[in-house]
């Protein structure tokens, strides 16, 4: 298969570790799996270290780039490609978004349960990105996340603030359930790569978020550093009223892309970064999500996973720094850094903090 030597010649061997890490400890690969890699051209190297790691255990594999099949952005994934994926059981894809691509991306996203795949998705992921944030001993992280969530279901609200004018104030609703991506991924499930994080679809948002480092979906590319123009964000009952940003192109872009759709300026999701090994990254929203701290996501509630009654085919995530969050009486973090005591008995988490 061409686009398996394609893939397989762009290979660094400084993420090797890191694909083996996300194919073993995070997918449990066998060698009775059959693989299938999708990557894009700007992610070949990201794909080549999951495809190495999945040939080392002995998987039968198949890779694809997508530019060979169809031109970008993608409106659907080729027909080849779906059905390559469909017959596996396990499948990476590996991509920088494009304007419009969220449904052409949706479509792998809802066959994974259909299928019962173990999906990883890598979506705008560096390489920077994938070194670290697959240091992480995710089963550590599986407990610190326990923790948290236990905190925040019995206190039901959340108080979010920082230095940069972040002021929220979050209910949250047991009709919505908590979703933990911790980086173990089984049957029927996906999570994004490297991982971390726990989030929830709100009952309700009030207040002022201000997203000081990065913007999710298309934007990130087009707006790759919020640290020069931070946008803030005005939330009431859980909907978007008003951004504020100093480049004005970019409060235009993104308050016509929040009333694309039904739902799109509904808040979809309040999440909490949980892996002490990652750092922000200009342009990585995906990566920034799972740095300690709090974040939105605007539109799609991934409904088949917090149980949200509504959706929107459109989504953005927003990432701010320098987060204190307490739950109840509970102080979960103090400027991006989480309480002491919540590592309690997790050597392997304290010694990134």
């Amino acid at each position: 298969m061409p686009d398996r030597m394609e893939i397989a010649g762009s290979a660094d061997p400084t993420l090797l570790e890191a694909g083996r890490r996300g194919m073993s400890m995070c997918l449990d690969s066998k060698p009775s799996d059959r693989v299938t890699i999708v990557a894009d051209e700007a992610c070949r190297v990201i794909g080549a270290a999951f495809l190495a790691a999945a040939e080392q255990i002995g998987c039968e594999t198949r890779a694809f780039v997508v530019e060979r099949y169809m031109k970008r952005p993608l409106t659907r994934f080729p027909e080849q490609i779906l059905e390559s994926m469909a017959s596996s059981t396990v499948t990476v894809l590996a991509m920088i978004p494009q304007p419009g691509e969220f449904r052409a991306r949706s479509q792998i996203i809802e066959m994974v349960p259909e299928r019962k795949l173990r999906h990883a998705h890598l979506v705008a992921v560096s390489p920077e990105a994938l070194r670290r944030g697959m240091r992480a001993d995710y089963r550590a992280i599986d407990v610190l996340q326990d923790r948290i969530v236990s905190i925040f279901t019995e206190a039901g609200a959340a108080h979010a603030f920082s230095p940069n004018g972040t002021d929220l104030k979050v209910t949250f609703t047991p009709e919505h359930r908590w979703v933990k991506s911790n980086g173990l991924i089984f049957p029927g499930n996906w999570q994004n790569l490297p991982s971390g994080q726990v989030y929830s679809c709100p009952g309700s948002v009030d207040g002022t978020y201000v997203a000081d480092r990065s913007i999710g979906d298309w934007f990130e590319q087009k707006y790759p550093d919020l640290s020069i123009h931070p946008v803030t964000l005005d939330l009431t009952d859980g909907r978007l009223r008003s951004v504020r940003c100093q480049n004005g192109r970019l409060s235009r872009e993104l308050t016509l892309f929040t009333r694309s759709a039904e739902n799109a300026e509904r808040v979809g999701e309040v999440g909490f970064g949980t892996n002490p090994f990652l750092e922000f990254i200009k342009g990585q929203s995906v990566n920034n999500e799972d740095v300690p701290g709090c974040h939105l996501a605007l539109g799609n509630p991934i409904s088949h996973k917090t149980g949200a009654k509504w959706t929107a085919k459109t989504r953005v995530a927003l990432v701010g720094s320098g987060m204190t969050v307490v739950a109840g009486k509970r102080t979960i973090m103090v400027d991006g850094s989480f309480a002491p005591d919540l590592f309690e008995g997790l050597p392997s988490l304290i010694e990134a903090v």
